[in-house]
């Protein structure tokens, strides 16, 4: 295998063609296009799934636009959630440019303005996380919240994979999932940090308060009522 010893890159590209320095740079920059992604930009559509959400009867086809979502609230700065719920709140920061998709319908469904199907099967609009539970809970891992009857919302969310996110410290809020584009509206909170996690479940943001997520965790586990009531979208 040929090294290039001591001559460093400037050296080497003196040395070559200008024509294979043209190829390089193309090659590069293309690269560089396949990986980078506009900020708030949503993934290209999965067809077949969006497909599958318009037979379902959801005129979004799972894909509720950003600007609906926010509609009303600063153009600019951070967006915040504060999850409100029966052992205190729960501070979280949304990360509309990394996932705009997630953070569009979370934000959408918790402000009333994303229609879901119900459990008598009609579409509503209403605030969709005021009263639900924490229902399920991981000891030191997660508490996770927000599932309406069976889960089964009339749509289900294309994943995000964002570079850079990771579940590298406690408090990731992040959607649960059934599987590969099996997500709506149910998320959970982590208590620790779980690597193990990276690339499985789409996450919205990161959040504060950890003795609130732990002391929810703690009453899932012990089988005592722990519920949200209300989540608060604000920018600023």
């Amino acid at each position: 295998m040929a090294t290039f010893g001591r001559v460093g890159h400037a050296a080497m590209l003196a040395r070559m063609r200008p024509t294979a320095v043209l190829v390089l740079a193309t090659l590069a920059l293309a690269t560089l296009a396949c990986d980078a992604t506009t900020p708030g930009t949503f993934p290209p559509e999965d067809p077949a799934l969006a497909a599958a959400n318009a037979a379902s009867g959801d005129p979004f086809r799972g894909l509720f636009p950003l600007a609906d979502a926010l509609a009303g609230l600063p153009e600019k700065g951070a967006l915040h959630a504060t999850i409100e719920t029966d052992a205190g709140a729960i501070h979280c920061e949304l990360l509309v440019d990394e996932t705009p998709l997630a953070v569009a319908n979370f934000v959408g469904l918790a402000r009333g303005l994303r229609p879901f199907r119900d459990a008598s099967g009609e579409w509503v609009t209403r605030p969709y996380y005021e009263g639900l539970a924490f229902h399920r809970a991981e000891p030191r891992l997660f508490v996770q919240g927000g599932k309406l009857g069976s889960g089964e919302l009339g749509y289900w969310l294309q994943d995000e994979r964002s570079i850079g996110t990771a579940f590298d410290r406690p408090g990731m809020l992040a959607l649960a999932n059934d599987g590969p584009n099996r997500s709506n509206a149910e998320f959970f909170v982590t208590t620790v940090a779980n690597r193990s996690f990276d690339g499985q479940y789409t996450i919205l943001g990161y959040c504060d308060d950890p003795l609130v997520v732990r002391e929810l965790e703690r009453r899932v586990l012990a089988g005592e009522a722990a519920t949200i009531t209300s989540i608060a979208i604000t920018r600023e």
